[in-house]
Order: structure tokens, then C-alpha cells, then sequence
């Protein structure tokens, strides 16, 4: 987690000159670490979380698809997410884009060990200091299909390449 966050730094502060207009990328990916707390269970644990995603429609539809791995006390959990997102331009080097989708959710060695459904609320925020490279965090909600309903509250976040 140390190096994601010394990497989000060096990202900042290598930004060079002012660009005049929006950074519009067809594809992105992202690299970083995740975390997930769960009230109800008491639990946080940290991981790691890769992303690519797709502009469909300008300025109107974004589709991600995500992969967190989350190791737990003895096991781990591993959230897939397909979000289907909108994007906000705030200024030109940073936007919003609040998302919803389905989530697959495999977890072993949890004490709830399976693959359950779910789904997640999130709010993208992207900053690009730089043509292709930026930072990104995205706080989200879930709640997966086990034994009843799991609410959880997560983030992930890193450095961003857009094409």
C-alpha cells in the first residue's frame, strides 16, 4: 500500500504544463489497492484492485470492469465488479463518474466461503495531472447475497493510463 500511495505522489508532482482542453480517453486502466469494511462483521482488510474501462457514449456511458483481491485471517475474498457508469466533467483534469453494477464475489477460507452475488453504488473521481497519466479513488457501497444480506463500505484508488 506504501508504494501505490508513493507512486499516486510521484504522479502529482511530476505534472507538467497547464492543458487547454478536457483529457477525453477511450480506455482506461488502473492499478492500486483496495479496502472493504464490514460493520455488521466488524471486519477491514485491505488488498489490491486492477480496472479497465470503456467510453460507450460520450459524455454519457462508461463501462468497468474491476478485480480486488482481499486477504482476510485465513482466507480471501476476491470482489469482480461490471459497473456501468456516467461521466461528470468538473474541470478539465478532473472528473466524477458515479456508477452501478453487478458483482460477483468469490471468497475462501472466509467462514462464508462460495461465489455470491451483489451489487455496488460507487462514485469514480479522476485526476489528470498529465495527458495519459492520473490518480484515481473510488469509494463504494456493496451488498452481497449470503446468508441474508452483507453491507460493506470500500474505496480503492491508484494511478490511472488513459489511451
Amino acid at each position: 500500500m506504501r508504494g501505490v500511495l508513493m507512486a499516486m505522489l510521484a504522479v502529482a508532482l511530476t505534472a507538467s504544463h497547464g492543458i487547454a482542453e478536457v483529457l477525453e480517453h477511450t480506455v482506461v486502466v488502473g492499478v492500486g489497492g483496495a479496502i472493504e469494511a464490514e460493520p455488521a462483521e466488524g471486519t477491514v482488510h485491505g488488498g489490491s484492485n486492477v480496472f479497465v474501462e470503456y467510453k460507450v457514449i460520450d459524455n454519457w456511458l462508461e463501462l468497468e470492469l474491476g478485480v480486488s483481491v482481499l486477504p482476510e485471517h485465513r482466507g480471501r475474498e476476491v470482489p469482480v465488479d461490471f459497473l456501468f457508469k456516467k461521466p461528470i466533467q468538473l474541470t478539465r483534469r478532473l472528473e466524477v463518474m458515479p456508477g452501478l453494477g453487478p458483482e460477483v464475489v468469490w471468497a475462501s477460507g472466509t467462514g462464508h466461503d462460495g461465489t455470491f452475488a451483489g451489487v455496488e453504488v460507487v462514485a469514480d473521481f479522476m485526476f489528470w495531472p498529465s495527458q495519459h497519466v492520473g490518480l484515481w479513488i473510488e469509494p463504494s457501497y456493496d451488498a452481497v447475497f449470503h446468508d441474508g444480506i452483507s453491507h460493506g463500505l470500500g474505496s480503492t484508488g491508484g494511478v490511472i493510463f488513459g489511451w
